[in-house]
């Protein structure tokens, strides 16, 4: 969803209205907004933070995400696979 919101943007949608497809809408939409979609007190703090743009697929670098403020581990078998295999052969290479 969030690449679509960003190619809509791309195409003439503002930042913010392209992030509000992707959050308040589909809360509002499903009848669950009164617990997600925005930032407020008293709403589930589910949210990601992101070390680029999010609305943008090359700069999106996702850091923490939280669901009912609770942090997810981002961490996966993938990654740490990545972690090993580079150390190895950066140091082989040398």
């Amino acid at each position: 969803m969030g690449f679509q919101a960003g190619t809509a943007a791309g195409h003439g949608l503002t930042k913010e209205e392209a992030l509000m497809a992707v959050t308040s809408a589909p809360a509002r939409i499903l009848g669950i907004d009164k617990q997600c979609g925005t930032l407020e007190d008293n709403k589930d703090a589910t949210l990601f933070i992101s070390g680029g743009d999010a609305l943008d697929m090359t700069g999106n670098k996702l850091e923490m995400a939280f669901i009912q403020g609770r942090r997810i581990d981002l961490d996966n078998y993938q990654k740490e696979l990545y972690r090993r295999y580079l150390m190895k052969y950066k140091l082989g290479s040398e």
